[in-house]
């Protein structure tokens, strides 16, 4: 009987538990893209951190600092590293969306967002504010004023505007909340991480096959996060400053059409396995000398060699020197991971290209570490190992 007692406590504890874990999960499910970013800007700052947590310090500094080192470490990253980075890809967005609407046609975002300021069915003001000006209004008496604002199609022009304004200020908040989450999450993560990952795999991973998956999965999208991706979205940075700065001074026949949008394309082409962004700027440099030789104007060539070579040595070399070196995974198929850039945004939306890797990487090393383990019930022994954990927490 005290056995039958205890196990239907230990059944009402794990139904408990499920329970708990379903809600947790499906309040983590409502910011899903806050969470991917997150991870993302983790595996993005994790080897800044780590460099500067090898960085000589002074005594005087470290006597004091000691039992803060991760915490000061961290905030460094964010604010020295992460937060330009963050700041000059939302300026980079800020660029390429007027391109975006040139491009697709008239009547974009910001037309949108300004008739929502007009008045639906005349297309202008107000009958009643259309023939006053702003010295009419300020001039107007108190009982002016109250039946101007009396009038129906006043009142619903700054029902418009009211709504519009709230509307506004909530996505502004919510966006701030968001950054506010991705930076928060990529600070614990930095500090507390590899403890928490530690105490889960001392407390659940008999075994030890959890030690191997979590090593070779946290490889894998160290290699992809802060590899691939960093490197397309740096080079689709630096793609469109060079491509804009190129159009100030090139002659106007062999200008880069849509720069801002083609230097974005081009970081995004560094994701194309064996040709990379050889596959969008080598068609523009073709096109600029087609449109030299039509136009007309030979002497153009000149330009189109300077726009393919500095394209070759600033956009093309000189971020995969740098990065390159960063990137030592090679457990998953690149033909797969190609797969998951292009299958993830379509599936999940803009998040998706960094959300499609990271499903790949955990669906890929399970059944390459957990489904031999469940099937023959040994542990496979790989190369892989917890170094990252074990040098973030020495």
């Amino acid at each position: 009987m005290e056995y039958s007692t205890d196990l239907g406590r230990r059944a009402l504890f794990a139904l408990a538990g499920v329970a708990l874990l379903l809600v947790v999960g499906f309040v983590l499910s409502q910011f899903l893209p806050t969470l991917v970013f997150t991870v993302f800007l983790y595996y993005a700052s994790r080897p800044i951190y780590r460099r500067l947590g090898r960085l000589p310090m002074p005594d005087s500094f470290l006597n004091r600092a000691v039992p803060y080192q991760k915490q000061v470490h961290a905030a460094a990253t964010i604010f020295f590293f992460l937060l330009p980075f963050v700041v000059l890809v939302g300026y980079t967005l800020v660029l390429i969306v007027p391109e975006l609407q040139a491009f697709f046609g008239e009547g974009g975002l910001g037309a949108a967002y300004l008739a929502q300021f007009q008045d639906l069915q005349g297309g202008s003001l107000p009958g009643p504010l259309a023939d006053l000006g702003f010295t009419d209004v300020l001039a107007m008496g108190p009982a002016e004023v109250i039946d101007l604002l009396r009038n129906a199609r006043v009142q619903s022009w700054l029902g418009q505007i009211s709504d519009t304004l709230i509307d506004s200020v909530s996505m502004l908040t919510a966006l701030l909340l968001r950054v506010f989450i991705m930076f928060a999450g990529t600070y614990y993560l930095l500090t507390d991480g590899p403890r928490l990952v530690g105490w889960f795999l001392d407390t659940f991973d008999g075994s030890g096959v959890l030690r191997e998956y979590a090593a070779a999965v946290d490889e894998e999208l160290s290699s992809i996060l802060f590899g691939n991706i960093l490197n397309a979205l740096v080079t689709g940075v630096i793609g469109i400053f060079v491509f804009s700065l190129y159009n100030l001074v090139a002659p106007g026949s062999v200008q880069v059409p849509f720069a801002p949008l083609v230097g974005a394309l081009t970081g995004i082409g560094s994701l194309v396995p064996v040709v990379g962004m050889k596959i969008v700027y080598l068609p523009v440099t073709a096109l600029l000398a087609v449109s030299a030789v039509v136009t007309g104007q030979p002497a153009a060539l000149a330009w189109v060699v300077l726009f393919l070579t500095v394209t070759l040595v600033v956009v093309d070399t000189i971020p995969d020197f740098l990065i390159r070196p960063y990137v030592s995974g090679d457990l998953t198929h690149i033909g797969l991971l190609m797969f998951a850039y292009i299958l993830g945004p379509i599936v999940f939306g803009f998040y998706g290209i960094f959300l499609g890797p990271i499903l790949l990487v955990l669906a890929a090393q399970f059944f390459r570490i957990i489904v031999p383990y469940i099937i023959t019930g040994s542990v496979a022994t790989t190369q892989t190992s917890l170094s990252d954990y074990d040098s973030a927490e020495s």
